[in-house]
């Protein structure tokens, strides 16, 4: 028997007004399992996720975190049970230096613990006394990432990672991933298919709001020819 699914999302709905996003959604995370969406701008890849999260509460549908429903939960009850989002806008604290923020996450967490922040981030540590307003899109991603693994998260959701990045901090998130995914289970989603190829054990493809299609074969998921789906 395989491993049990720690997330389940089961016939998901969701709209803004009258205008219907997502449709009948059902995908499912293992324990430390990294899974991939890809889809073209405005296939509902982030209105999911944000579903998840608590961050936008869908028409009709379940989410099962670990046997729990998410639906009707506030985001940060969402956020203390394990499962954390990261929006793809990179936002920071501006005002406030890399240590500053690291601190506003371990007073909401409980948990100091920045070695492991530093382990995957070397350089946030070099960088601990710069303002956000002056960190490059890289390094405001390291930043996110950093505050959200304060907590011990079972499940990260991480919105578009590699969009605006240099191909050298993309190669550094890839390495990153597969160590993060040693503690927890990931649910990225974009539109890089090659960062995808190199990072996901499971890719759902999405099309208008629908999930078309689920590819678990390795040598497809590398080779990117599941593209013919979006």
């Amino acid at each position: 028997m395989g491993r049990p699914n720690m997330v389940e999302v089961r016939s998901l709905n969701a709209a803004y007004g009258q205008s219907k996003v997502l449709f009948d959604i059902e995908l499912n995370i293992k324990p430390n399992e990294r899974v991939a969406i890809v889809g073209r701008n405005g296939a509902g890849k982030t209105t999911l996720l944000k579903c998840m999260a608590s961050l936008l509460t869908p028409t009709t549908g379940s989410v099962i975190y670990e046997g729990t429903e998410l639906v009707g939960k506030r985001s940060y009850e969402v956020a203390r049970m394990g499962l954390k989002y990261i929006d793809q806008d990179k936002h920071v604290f501006l005002d406030l230096t890399v240590r500053e923020n690291l601190e506003l996450s371990s007073y909401a967490t409980g948990d100091y613990n920045w070695d492991k922040v530093f382990k995957h981030f070397p350089k946030l540590k070099i960088l601990i006394d710069r303002k956000g307003a002056f960190l490059s899109g890289g390094e405001r991603q390291m930043l996110m990432i950093g505050r959200a693994i304060l907590g011990d998260p079972k499940v990260l959701l991480i919105d578009e990672p590699t969009e605006g990045l240099a191909p050298s901090i993309v190669d550094d998130l890839v390495t990153t991933f597969h160590e993060l995914s040693k503690d927890c289970a990931i649910l990225t989603v974009g539109q890089n298919l090659s960062f995808v190829s190199r990072v996901a054990e499971r890719v759902y493809a999405m099309k208008e709001g629908k999930l078309v299609a689920e590819i678990t074969d390795e040598a497809e998921i590398k080779n990117n020819s599941y593209s013919h789906y979006l």
